[in-house]
C-alpha cells in the first residue's frame, strides 16, 4: 500500500468532507493512522457519526483506490498531497483547502507568484483582446497566470500566456482526463508542457455544473490577486470574486463599454472598491506590495492554523445555517429569505457542503446533513 492510498482511501468515504478530512488527521497524524483508530476513537471526533466510523474501520477495498492511482500513471497524471513539499504554498493557507490535487504538468516554487484572470464564457472581443494583452504582459514579467480552461475570457488567459513564452496554471471542473470545452483540446495539450492542468476530482468526473464554483476557490486560492475582465450580472465569475476576498486576494477589474452587458460585473466591483485596471501596470502596481507583506498583515485570510500550514476549520456560524434544518429548502426560497445576493448564496451553499453541514438533493433542494 503506497502513502497516498490512504489519502484517498479518506476522502471517499461518504461523509468525510474537507473539514472532517483535516480533524481526522489532526487527531491521528496522517490518513494512514486514521485508518488504524478504532471505533471509540473515531466516535470522539467531533463530526463522526457511527456510520462514518463504521465505514472507516471496515474499509477494505484498497484495490480499487490503487486502480485510481495506476488510472493516474496511465494519463501521465499524478497526486499531489497536502505534506508534498511541491504542493502549492498558497493553497495550504485557504479555507477549506483541498487534501491533494491531481495534477498533469509541472508546479515549480515560482508558481507561486500567479495572478488569476477570469470572467465570462460570452467574451466580446474587446475582452478576450484586452484579456490575451494583460496575460502576456504579465507572463512577459514573469508571473503565472492562472484561469480555468473555459471558453471565453480563461481561454485567452491562458493564450496570452503561452503566446509569450510563459507559464499558465489551469484548474479544472472535471478529471484531469476529460477535456472541456472539447474545441481546447490544443490548450489542454499545450498547458502540461508550460505548467500544469490541475483538479481535485476524479478522473473520470464530468464537467457537471456543481463541480464549477468548488474549483473556483482554487482559481483564487493559487494567486496573489483575481483580475475580472468581463462578466455579466449573475455570471459564476462573482462566485470567484467572492472566494478572493474570503482568501484576502485583492480584486482587480477591467472597465468595458458602458452599453455592454458584460461590462456590469466589472463596472459594480469599481464601484464597490476594486481596483480599475487600463493597463498591466496597474495590476503590477498591487503585486510588489503584496509579495513583501508579512502573513499576518493579509487581511483576515490567515489564521493562525493556516499560518503554521494548517487549512482553518470552519466558521462556527454562516448566515445561511439559520435558514436550514431537517426539512428540504429550495434555492429561491434561501436567497429571499437570507436577503444575500444568488452568487454569494450559492458560494456559501457550495462551501456548507464541502464542510459536510449540508447536503444538495435533487431540484436544488438543501437539506442539513445529520
Amino acid at each position: 500500500m503506497t502513502e497516498k492510498l490512504p489519502w484517498l482511501a479518506l476522502r471517499a468515504i461518504p461523509g468525510v468532507g474537507l473539514v472532517l478530512f483535516q480533524r481526522l488527521v489532526e487527531a491521528f497524524g496522517s490518513p494512514a493512522t486514521v485508518f488504524e483508530a478504532g471505533l471509540p476513537e473515531l466516535r470522539s471526533i467531533k463530526g463522526v457519526t457511527p456510520a462514518i466510523a463504521q465505514a472507516v474501520t471496515s474499509f477494505r477495498d484498497w484495490d480499487r483506490v490503487e486502480a485510481q492511482l495506476s488510472r493516474l500513471a496511465a494519463a501521465g497524471a499524478q497526486i499531489l498531497t497536502r505534506d508534498d513539499p511541491r504542493f502549492p504554498p498558497r493553497l495550504k493557507e485557504i479555507p477549506y483547502a483541498p487534501p491533494y490535487l491531481f495534477i498533469r504538468g509541472t508546479l515549480e516554487p515560482d508558481d507561486a507568484q500567479a495572478v488569476a484572470l477570469v470572467g465570462t464564457r460570452a467574451a466580446s472581443y474587446y475582452g478576450l483582446k484586452t484579456c490575451r494583452r494583460l496575460a502576456g504582459a504579465l507572463a512577459a514579467r514573469g508571473w503565472r497566470v492562472v484561469s480555468g480552461l473555459a471558453r471565453g475570457i480563461d481561454t485567452a488567459a491562458h493564450q496570452g500566456a503561452l503566446e509569450n513564452s510563459g507559464r499558465t496554471l489551469a484548474v479544472l471542473g472535471c478529471g484531469l482526463d476529460v477535456v472541456y470545452p472539447p474545441e481546447n483540446k490544443k490548450l489542454y495539450l499545450q498547458i502540461p508542457e508550460h505548467g500544469a492542468l490541475i483538479s481535485e476530482f476524479p478522473l473520470g468526473t464530468p464537467p457537471e455544473g456543481r463541480n464549477f464554483p468548488v474549483r473556483n476557490r482554487l482559481i483564487s486560492g493559487l494567486s496573489w490577486a483575481v483580475v475580472v475582465v468581463e462578466a455579466g450580472d449573475k455570471s459564476g465569475t462573482h462566485i470567484t470574486v467572492q472566494y478572493a476576498l474570503d482568501q484576502g486576494r485583492e480584486v482587480l477589474a477591467v472597465p468595458g463599454p458602458v452599453d455592454s452587458p458584460t461590462s456590469i460585473g466589472p463596472h459594480r466591483l469599481i464601484q464597490q472598491g476594486a481596483k480599475l485596471v487600463h493597463e498591466v501596470g496597474d495590476i503590477l502596481q498591487e503585486l510588489p506590495r503584496l509579495a513583501v507583506r508579512p502573513p499576518a498583515a493579509r487581511p483576515s485570510a490567515v489564521s493562525e492554523a493556516a499560518a503554521s500550514g494548517a487549512p482553518p476549520l470552519p466558521r462556527p456560524t454562516d448566515p445561511l445555517l439559520p435558514f436550514l434544518g431537517s426539512d428540504p429548502v429550495q434555492l429561491e426560497e434561501l436567497v429571499q429569505t437570507s436577503r444575500l445576493p444568488a452568487h454569494e448564496v450559492m458560494s456559501r451553499l457550495t462551501m456548507l457542503e464541502l464542510q459536510g453541514l449540508i447536503r444538495e438533493l435533487p431540484g436544488k433542494w438543501f437539506v442539513l446533513d445529520g
